[in-house]
């Protein structure tokens, strides 16, 4: 189940390492100044097991970041959940999670940036079945676009996967879909 991550990591790694050579090509990265910038999202968590099927409990999360070229920034994050969801009288709950990631940003268009976001995580899930809560710490890869709305505002919207794990002897995996605010400072 973590193998997964490491295609999606790799790609991310080699678009954030080719950015140079898009800006000679005059292409524009996502940020468009250096300032920090601070955020947040609300976002579903679907947790899917083998032998069960999925949940997808409510999630907070929040967000500070520094762009360190137009294409490229470090982000820090940090959530927490804000509801859970069961089936079939399995229950899956967020506890606290987080993760720094390298963030690379390429616009489209003065208003719209997509961007690719890989790093390392740790996720805390409370369950109520076989092993119980449960802490994994790995790699963790998404894909996500902003569109800007004011001079500091930018509406956000991002998928990404988060550690997986083994609960025994099922493999689980976990992926964030979210949609949020970004505030450059």
């Amino acid at each position: 189940m973590k193998f997964k991550a490491i295609p999606l990591f790799a790609s991310l790694a080699a678009c954030a390492m080719a950015a140079p050579a898009f800006a000679q090509a005059h292409l524009m990265g996502g940020f468009q100044t250096l300032d920090p910038y601070v955020g947040a999202s609300i976002g579903l968590l679907r947790y899917e097991e083998s032998g069960l099927p999925s949940v997808s409990p409510g999630v907070v999360v929040v967000r500070a970041g520094l762009p360190l070229t137009s294409f490229l920034a470090i982000e820090g994050r940090l959530g927490t959940g804000i509801s859970g969801d069961q089936t079939d009288g399995a229950s899956v709950s967020a506890g606290t999670f987080g993760g720094a990631y390298a963030k690379g940003a390429l616009a489209l268009t003065p208003d719209l940036s997509i961007y690719g976001v890989a790093g390392i995580a740790v996720t805390h899930l409370h369950r109520n079945f076989l092993d119980g809560d449960t802490t994994n710490t790995g790699l963790s890869a998404g894909v996500g676009g902003d569109l800007t709305l004011t001079r500091n505002l930018a509406l956000n919207l991002e998928w990404t996967y988060l550690p997986g794990g083994n609960d025994a002897g099922r493999g689980y995996d976990s992926n964030l879909f979210s949609v949020g605010v970004n505030y450059r400072l």
